[in-house]
């Protein structure tokens, strides 16, 4: 037979270890992205779409244990307005395409003499995969760009990138 203090101790790292376990599945691990990079914007096979863009990254990466990294703040690419306006939260889903997101924004018109607010649009502005924290990051643009459905053809936004050739690269992984 066991004795009671056994027992007590037994039951206490019981219950601490199954809290940690609790905690732990729970928390999100967030890491705060602050991020501009130097970007291009092509369709692959014709180096001649090449037109240079930042993207900037700023909110909170979310990285779950065993489960799908998500993104809560903007990513805003300086040459498409819509990227400015307010962004819904991306889930990288590992096991679709290798960590494949989806970038929305809501769009909103206000009404020009008195600045209320008058309709919110849903824009689907592309596919989105990202290597480790942002390191690099890959947008697959639905065109029409900025409008609210669109498809994926094959026009490209990589960063960090300078010229085709350093995008192309990065459009490979």
């Amino acid at each position: 037979m066991l004795s009671r203090g056994l027992k007590i101790t037994g039951i206490v790292l019981f219950i601490l270890l199954a809290l940690a376990g609790l905690i732990v599945w729970k928390y999100d691990f967030p890491k705060k992205i602050n991020l501009t990079y130097p970007a291009v914007e092509f369709r692959p096979g014709d180096p001649s779409t090449v037109d240079k863009t930042t993207v900037t990254v700023k909110g909170t990466l979310h990285r779950k244990l065993f489960r799908n990294q998500s993104f809560t703040g903007k990513i805003e690419i300086a040459k498409y307005d819509v990227t400015k306006e307010n962004m819904m939260r991306t889930t990288f889903y590992e096991d679709t395409k290798s960590g494949w997101g989806v970038t929305v924004y809501l769009d909103s018109t206000h009404d020009s003499t008195t600045g209320a607010l008058k309709a919110w649009n849903i824009v689907q502005f592309s596919s989105i995969w990202k290597t480790g924290e942002f390191e690099s990051l890959k947008l697959l643009l639905f065109e029409p760009v900025g409008a609210a459905s669109g498809q994926g053809k094959d026009l490209q936004i990589l960063a960090p990138a300078t010229d085709y050739d350093s995008a192309f690269a990065l459009s490979e992984l």
